[in-house]
């Protein structure tokens, strides 16, 4: 009983603790190869991907259709994007290890704005995302970040 309890309290810690996408992780990403990379040495596991998608997520469920955090790769353009689960949640328990608000501020510090571009997917509909252009990203295109009904969004807007 003593090791449950232990175990209760720890798992909030084990679960942040891990080690989290950073904005340099995301600026280098180039292709699907580093991609994957990417993704599989942060803790992702393998959803429900399919030829021309690749989809991962972080406390994937085991039918593979929830998960706390979700990672795309569209292999036709190499869009990809990432996604932070209840960022409420995420801001009140963490203690200040949320990932998209910390790549958001080093996007606006250290990136050139771009414009507000618009993004439609199956999912979310069609969102805003305000976009930069990142000097010495790997690959080709706008980094562009939204809120969407509680989650944040980091999204590669491809040239």
């Amino acid at each position: 009983m003593k090791r449950f309890i232990i175990f209760l309290f720890a798992f909030p810690y084990i679960l942040f603790a891990q080690d989290q996408l950073t904005f340099s992780d995301i600026l280098k990403i180039k292709n699907q190869d580093i991609f994957l990379k990417t993704v599989i040495e942060k803790g992702y596991s393998e959803g429900n991907s399919t030829a021309n998608k690749l989809y991962y997520g972080l406390g994937l469920s085991k039918d593979k259709s929830e998960a706390t955090d979700w990672a795309e790769f569209t292999t036709l353009n190499s869009e990809f994007y990432f996604e932070q689960s209840n960022l409420e949640y995420v801001r009140k328990y963490s203690e200040g290890k949320c990932y998209y608000d910390q790549i958001v501020s080093e996007i606006k510090s250290t990136c050139e704005y771009n414009k507000v571009m618009k993004h439609s997917s199956n999912r979310n509909g069609s969102v805003n995302f305000t976009t930069y252009k990142c000097s010495g990203a790997k690959y080709k295109g706008y980094l562009g970040f939204a809120q969407v009904d509680g989650n944040g969004v980091l999204q590669l807007f491809p040239k």
